[in-house]
This record gives C-alpha cells, sequence and structure tokens, in this order.
C-alpha cells in the first residue's frame, strides 16, 4: 500500500455543496492500526441566498484497525476490508445547515432554521488499477430531515514522487425529505416571510471533486481539496437559492504517529 492515502467512501457532503468532513475531506488512512492527528481549515459558498462564506477549523483524528475506524466525524466498522472491496457500516456527522442570520437577504432571515445532523449507512468500495468505483447510501438518524442520502463516484490517484492527486467525479441522490427540509419552504415561513411556499422533491446533482496530498516526510502530510456541485433543478427552483452551483474546498496537515 502507498504512503498516503486513497479516496473517500462517500463524496462531500451535499447538493448544495458543503463537504463532508467524514468524506473526501478527510480519506481513510491507508496505514494499518494508526492514529492521525491534524487540523485544518474548510471553506464553502453555499448557494442560499445572499448567505455568507462559511469559513471553519477542521479537528483531524483518525484511526485505522483491522476492523473499526475513526475518521474525523466519521466512525464505523469494516465488514469487508481487502485490497479490492472495502464494505464499511458507519456513522458520520453532517454539518449542511442554514442559520437565517447569516444570509443578508431579509425574507432569508424569516426562516426557520435547517439544523446539521448524524447519519448512519453503508459504503462500499472497489479498487483497481483503473481507479476507485465507490457507492454509499445514508439516512438521517437524528429525525431532521428523515432524509436519505446515495452516492456513486469514481476517483483516479496519480502518484508524482511526495505529491498524490485525485480527481473525481460523481452523482448524488437526495430523497424528497431530505430537499425539502434544507431547500422547501413551508406555508408558516411564507406567511412569515412573504417568500414563495415552495414543495422541494427528490433529485439527483453531478459533482467533480479533487484532492491533493503532499508528502512532506514520513509523518507530516499536507492537503488541498475541492468539490463543484451542480445543483438539481429541484434545488435550484427553490426561493431559497439564487446560483446553479456551489463550490468548497479545505486545506490542512496531518501527523501519522
Amino acid at each position: 500500500m502507498t504512503n498516503g492515502f486513497y479516496g473517500s467512501t462517500r463524496g462531500l457532503r451535499s447538493s448544495i455543496g458543503a463537504i463532508s468532513l467524514a468524506a473526501v475531506f478527510l480519506p481513510s488512512v491507508v496505514y494499518a492500526d494508526a492514529w492521525s492527528l491534524g487540523a485544518g481549515v474548510m471553506t464553502e459558498k453555499l448557494a442560499y441566498r445572499e448567505y455568507k462564506t462559511q469559513v471553519m477549523p477542521i479537528p483531524i483524528v483518525t484511526y485505522q484497525g483491522k476492523y473499526f475506524y475513526i475518521n474525523g466525524l466519521d466512525t464505523g466498522v469494516k465488514v469487508i476490508n481487502t485490497d479490492t472491496h472495502r464494505l464499511n457500516i458507519n456513522i458520520h456527522y453532517s454539518p449542511l445547515s442554514f442559520k437565517p442570520a447569516d444570509s443578508d437577504h431579509s425574507m432569508m432571515k424569516k426562516l426557520d432554521k435547517r439544523r446539521a445532523s448524524a447519519m448512519a449507512g453503508v459504503g462500499y468500495q472497489h479498487h483497481a488499477g483503473w481507479g476507485i468505483i465507490s457507492g454509499s447510501v445514508a439516512t438521517d438518524i437524528l429525525g431532521n430531515s428523515d432524509g436519505v442520502l446515495a452516492d456513486i463516484g469514481y476517483q483516479y490517484s496519480f502518484k508524482f514522487g511526495k505529491w498524490q492527486l485525485v480527481p473525481g467525479v460523481g452523482v448524488e441522490w437526495q430523497s424528497r425529505l431530505y430537499n425539502d427540509y434544507y431547500f422547501g419552504v413551508s406555508q408558516r415561513e411564507s406567511q412569515r416571510s412573504g417568500m414563495s411556499k415552495y414543495r422541494a422533491e427528490s433529485a439527483s446533482s453531478a459533482y467533480q471533486s479533487f484532492a491533493g496530498y503532499y508528502s512532506v516526510n514520513d509523518n507530516w502530510q499536507l492537503f488541498l481539496m475541492g468539490r463543484y456541485n451542480h445543483l438539481s433543478d429541484t434545488v435550484k427552483d427553490s426561493p431559497m437559492i439564487d446560483r446553479s452551483y456551489s463550490v468548497t474546498a479545505a486545506t490542512g496537515v496531518i501527523y501519522k504517529f
């Protein structure tokens, strides 16, 4: 195995474009029975109307054992873990949220909050010489949206000396409950804010991702990652949204013990 990282089981967190800290931005460490600590900064430009750019610190703790792993905000059990096939059962934090005060739009300020949640599901990867195919299904277990996300993606890793570059593409499906919670406008919200009532439906959206890693030495590694999301029509049509895409990026450093 390489002295570095491989691609994630899931893509970034949602069609609106924020990053799942338990996914591509915190890819699983290849080393067996190894701990890693790190820190970084994530910047996300969500597609909500007149919404402030979100900047937040990223604490990183990872552990890769034979049957169990901790991967930042993701933890799970390795059901299958071979060089070719990897199947995990996992629980991870999904930080997608909406805070009315973070929008400069007068109507948006009168909407309800959309809260972050925890997701539980199954993730699979197939590793081959031509790249990595991944798929996952996860559902909200805190009852915020009660929604479901499904993702299928492809990544290929290039190595150039101390550099590892991992471009990827994928498609994510969001259930009606998920989209309606984060992008819908209820009758009560419409009456209070003056914004049109909107009911979002299930939809699929495409994305492109990129990850780059630089091994300073055997212990220290730098990373830079990003994702560009093409919003689905049901998301773009929401009165809460003012663009057809969203972008997220992060950078940081990791130390392997």
